[in-house]
């Protein structure tokens, strides 16, 4: 199973706010689509560049604006490093799209609040994107399907104890379609109870993206999941509905009159 990714949706509070630091260009992302692109220093990452694909959604601005984007979707994908012609070294890239972005007017930097740890770029070097991946927007709920037990083996012997040392459960995500494997780190975790087909969520999710070489003629990116333990989502019972009362029948009904004729 090779948990592959095709993007997923960045946390909207990560970046914070965002100011052009360069003019903005039109750029050709891979497969040939156009885009406009944003050179910005946010909160959080000093030097990013953002993508807008629909010209309709993508406002002039000028340096020193605040930018306003929509939603921002992260498409990663696999980087080759050559050396005299030859791939030496490959790493996951990231591209940042954004829905829309709109012209804030000139930004007052008293209102700019740098992070106390800043990055300098968003770099993945270790494909690490947990702290920036909103995992419930990304996967949305999660259909459980089964999980094994982990058992820890002694190193001496390669035997498997009776000691459980983790589960690795299997679910489709009803947002991507995609089925994964996530490896849950709670040893008492009840999710080897689960029923097949119940609803699940992540309880402090990480996740690490990496090049899938299964297949040496499609290279594409995968996510290795993991999680402190996976619950049960709740579902909230719909109340009834209150049928309606009947209406009295005798109210409407020509009252006898009771006068002495």
């Amino acid at each position: 199973m090779s948990n592959s990714i095709a993007n997923f949706v960045a946390k909207p509070t990560f970046f914070g706010k965002k100011i052009l630091i360069g003019e903005t260009s039109p750029a050709t992302l891979r497969g040939g689509v156009k885009a406009k692109k944003y050179p910005v220093m946010t909160e959080k990452v000093a030097m990013l560049e953002v993508f807008v694909t629909n010209p309709r959604k993508a406002e002039e601005a000028n340096i020193m604006d605040l930018i306003n984007t929509g939603r921002i979707t992260v498409v990663p994908r696999v980087e080759e490093v050559r050396e005299n012609g030859r791939v030496s070294n490959t790493y996951i890239g990231l591209t940042y799209l954004a829905d829309s972005a709109s012209n804030g007017k000139e930004a007052r930097m008293d209102d700019f609040k740098k992070a106390d740890d800043q990055l300098a770029k968003l770099n993945t070097s270790n494909g690490d994107v947990t702290e920036f991946m909103d995992f419930e927007e990304t996967f949305g709920d999660l259909v459980f399907l089964n999980a094994t037990t982990d058992y820890f083996r002694d190193p001496l012997t390669n035997q498997a104890t009776s000691d459980v040392t983790g589960y690795v459960v299997t679910a489709r995500s009803e947002k991507t379609n995609e089925v994964y494997t996530i490896d849950v780190l709670n040893v008492n975790s009840e999710v080897s109870s689960f029923a097949p087909l119940t609803k699940i969520k992540f309880k402090t999710p990480t996740a690490r993206l990496f090049r899938d070489t299964s297949q040496a003629e499609n290279v594409r990116v995968s996510i290795s999941l993991s999680a402190e333990d996976m619950e049960k989502v709740s579902v909230t019972a719909k109340p009834q509905e209150t049928a309606p009362k009947p209406q009295n029948q005798d109210s409407n009904k020509q009252k006898p009159n009771n006068e002495n004729k």
